[in-house]
């Protein structure tokens, strides 16, 4: 009787082992990675503002790590330049997710002006300056 007993904790010891390791790691991400990839420029997206609002970044690939801290709002980010042309688009960001947006078109000497697009969101101010050197 002992040993079909130890069979039953046995299995159901594997069933919660498996049960926890099918949770995985904790935490708020989506996007393409669970962390803030190195060398990545780090941009909060949270009510309405990027945080930070001014950012620097050396010419060609330039990576962000957007982070939205809204508690119920999607944001994205829009690159444009002086003209008002798009250079870059990033997907949309669900409030509590993370997301990488890759930028390779970016050139030396000039400043271009990022933006959430989503209605509204860029006449409440979400919208700031980034300088390429």
């Amino acid at each position: 009787m002992a040993y079909p007993m130890m069979l039953l904790r046995m299995f159901l010891l594997s069933l919660c082992l498996v049960a926890v390791a099918a949770c995985g790691p904790g935490g708020h991400h989506g996007g393409s990675g669970s962390g803030q990839p190195a060398g990545s420029t780090k941009l909060i997206l949270v009510d309405f503002k990027f945080q930070p609002r001014t950012i620097s970044a050396s010419a060609g690939t330039v990576v962000f790590f957007l982070v939205n801290d809204s508690n119920t709002t999607a944001h994205d980010m829009v690159i444009a330049d002086s003209t008002g042309t798009t250079i870059a688009k990033s997907s949309l960001v669900q409030p509590g997710n993370t997301d990488t947006f890759t930028v390779n078109n970016l050139k030396a000497g000039t400043s271009y002006v990022f933006y959430c697009d989503l209605p509204g969101h860029r006449a409440s101010g979400m919208e700031g300056t980034l300088t390429v050197s």
